[in-house]
């Protein structure tokens, strides 16, 4: 039964909710010690392949690992290197070129 005189445009339930704005916070960046830890357990894993299938093309999710940690180095990616030689070779590479942006004297600094 309705009120005479009152009109309603929609049911109370179906109206959207107002929106809040994001309380998330801006994520900091890593330590540079953090990624290098990161980067040497990803080479590990990257040496173990190339011994075992250094022929064999590399799993897609590593290669994006390498790609997000050299990202995170402030450096250029490995790519989609063919096989796990490939990516070992291009691993060295991005460690080397952090070392140096980061002021290091040589690239072993990650290993520290």
């Amino acid at each position: 039964m309705a009120l005479i005189g009152i009109t309603q445009t929609a049911p109370a339930d179906t109206r959207p909710a107002a929106r809040r704005r994001s309380r998330a916070k801006v994520r900091p960046a890593r330590a540079y010690a953090v990624i290098c830890a990161e980067a040497r357990g990803l080479s590990t894993l990257v040496l173990e392949q190339a011994l075992l299938a250094p022929d064999e093309a590399p799993v897609t999710s590593i290669c994006e690992w390498a790609n997000r940690l050299a990202a995170e180095f402030g450096v250029e990616g490995v790519g989609a290197p063919k096989d796990y030689r490939a990516l070992l070779h291009a691993l060295v590479d991005v460690t080397k070129q952090a070392a140096q942006r980061h002021g290091a004297s040589t690239a072993l600094a990650c290993a520290a």
